[in-house]
């Protein structure tokens, strides 16, 4: 059963993607390819419908010098005729009218009415009211009116319907044009990011791998000679480096263990055989070196222990484990000892409603956990102290987590010094008089990492709350 935790639902599996590097980077994209986009056909829209406006307006100034050439060259009658050969060419775009504006009168022109405008200059009417043809009633025009001499004014202008009708195709076909390039955009951005994080994860996951001990384990390279495929070379160097490192450290902490355990080994048997033959003076005092000699044995089997645990050569035998049952044992293998030293050593079980109480742990490992920090709790708490043993079940994380406390009124460790206590023979100078090699919260720190829980020291005001979360097996 693996330790990893499982995605939740949708929304683990949601956040994990926004949270994404790759994601962002490619929305971020995305987002200014949209802006871009859209400030890039926004000018192509307002420069061509701006473009076709002008074209009109010049159409109708070319056309208003021409009939103000006639008026000034022939006369009002020629310009009447010029007019109606204009319109009898059903350019039903075109817009005459010639106009009294004095007496109200119409001399000609295809308007039935005189528009109402203020001032001699540019407009834009409504042909609703002004015209008989019933196709331009809800047309706009846009029109120029010019004053000629004998009070006189002249309208020209032009029917803009087909004007926006052109408008309206750009548009259209800019929004399709911009829908396009969105959806192109987002399916490219969409391939991006997915190769993207594919290769990102390949590399985490391996990585993981990696911490969880599997350490001859290597990126593949896909020959590609890309950014990733150097990156996937560099962390194998890398790793390959620190592996060589560590295998080297290792092999000089197990060869000193090993070759000083055989001979301290041999020293114990020896001990043990003389002081069969020797008086009880003599005796107590190689009594006193076996105790240290076991003391040294001790040593240096938790180093080799810590050693095959963080190098993960030891994987452990996990199975489900009753966190009750296991409490009970530790709590019924150390009371004597308890009670001898005047402390009243509590298992008060569970501190929630719920029914959840195994762990997926190996129970030799997590019941020497236990036991190293109970018989620290007893060894520092004084005389007449209290040992509290807790659990619960705590949801508050993404995987759900067992956690138990021990919590003493011993002396404590001062916060500066709580990282510390888990390094290898770290020992706080007020305890320097209790016996000990250093070595036992180490040995903790190794199998709680092993089993992906956390180790944490609080104050208990006076003494010290130590909380082991491991992963849940519910």
């Amino acid at each position: 059963m693996s330790l990893k935790p499982e995605p939740s639902g949708f929304n683990d599996h949601f956040k994990k993607v926004i949270h994404n590097s790759t994601f962002r980077m490619v929305f971020l994209y995305f987002v200014l390819f949209i802006l871009s986009s859209f400030i890039l056909l926004s000018f192509i829209y307002w420069s061509t419908v701006s473009y076709n406006y002008e074209q009109l307006d010049h159409h109708i100034e070319y056309d208003m010098e021409r009939l103000q050439t006639i008026y000034n060259v022939s006369g009002v009658e020629k310009l009447k005729e010029s007019i109606e050969t204009s319109l009898k060419q059903k350019n039903y775009d075109s817009i005459y009218l010639l106009f009294n504006p004095q007496t109200k009168t119409i001399l000609a022109g295809n308007l039935t009415r005189i528009p109402e405008l203020d001032k001699p200059g540019w407009h834009i009417i409504l042909l609703d009211g002004l015209t008989d043809n019933p196709q331009q009633k809800t047309h706009s025009a846009r029109l120029l009116l010019m004053p000629l001499p004998d009070n006189l004014m002249l309208i020209n202008g032009l029917d803009i319907e087909s004007a926006h009708k052109q408008e309206h195709m750009i548009f259209n076909s800019l929004i399709t044009g911009i829908a396009i390039t969105l959806l192109l955009g987002a399916i490219g951005g969409f391939i991006i990011s997915i190769s993207t994080i594919k290769k990102i994860n390949l590399i985490n996951e391996t990585i993981n791998q990696i911490s969880d001990g599997n350490l001859n384990l290597r990126i593949h390279l896909r020959g590609t000679d890309d950014d990733y495929d150097l990156l996937a070379r560099n962390i194998n160097e890398m790793l390959d480096q620190t592996h060589k490192l560590m295998q080297g450290i290792q092999n000089i902490s197990n060869n000193i263990a090993h070759d000083l355990r055989t001979p301290l080994t041999r020293l114990r048997s020896r001990l043990e055989a003389i002081q069969q033959n020797c008086s009880a003076e003599t005796s107590k005092g190689i009594s006193q070196a076996l105790q240290e000699t076991d003391n040294l044995l001790t040593t240096f089997n938790a180093m080799l222990r810590i050693n095959k645990l963080e190098s993960g050569a030891q994987k452990g035998s996990f199975s489900q484990v009753n966190i009750d049952q296991l409490l009970n044992d530790v709590v019924e293998f150390y009371e004597p000892l308890a009670e001898e030293k005047g402390l009243k050593l509590i298992n008060a079980g569970r501190q929630d409603n719920s029914e959840h109480n195994t762990i997926y742990a190996d129970k030799g490992m997590i019941f020497q956990v236990f036991t190293n920090i109970l018989d620290n709790a007893i060894k520092y708490t004084p005389e007449h102290g209290k040992i509290r043993i807790e659990y619960k079940y705590d949801m508050s994380r993404k995987t759900p987590e067992m956690v138990i406390s021990i919590a003493d009124t011993g002396k404590g460790i001062p916060a500066a010094e709580r990282k510390k206590v888990l390094e290898p023979f770290y020992r706080l100078e007020k305890h320097r008089d209790k016996q000990g090699n250093g070595l036992g919260l180490s040995l903790v720190a190794a199998i709680i990492q092993l089993h992906k829980g956390q180790i944490e020291f609080k104050d208990n005001n006076p003494g010290l709350v130590v909380c082991i979360s491991l992963p849940c097996s519910c």
